[in-house]
């Protein structure tokens, strides 16, 4: 079985082939300990910008939520019967006393 460094040519671990082996593998372990910080950091200024967003169309959904229940009430109320009735009054239109239907099945038709 070869070792990683045998399989890509090396003679050497490249540690082992620096003159200060454990000073340069503290460096590497620095260096990706802050790689990995940075991307943190990243990653939870992401996650907050966008719970801000989420946050702000979730009050424009309330809002509309809102207003939707206030036209379903004005419509409500604009299509009663009482506001149906006060409407046909200013329009200057009476109550029908007696109406009279035609039975469509009884063959009788109107001339144009």
């Amino acid at each position: 079985m070869t070792r990683p460094h045998e399989r890509l040519g090396m003679k050497k671990p490249l540690v082992r082939r620096l003159p200060n082996r454990y000073a340069m593998a503290s460096a590497i372990t620095f260096g990706a300990v802050l790689i990995m910080a940075i991307g943190f950091i990243v990653q939870v200024n992401q996650s907050a910008a966008r719970g801000f967003i989420l946050r702000d169309v979730e009050q424009k959904i309330e809002n509309l939520r809102t207003e939707v229940l206030i036209l379903e009430d004005k419509a409500a109320r604009l299509s009663s019967v009482a506001s149906l009735g006060q409407r046909a009054d200013e329009l200057g239109l009476v109550p029908v006393s007696y109406v009279k239907y035609v039975h469509a099945a009884s063959k009788s038709y109107a001339l144009k």
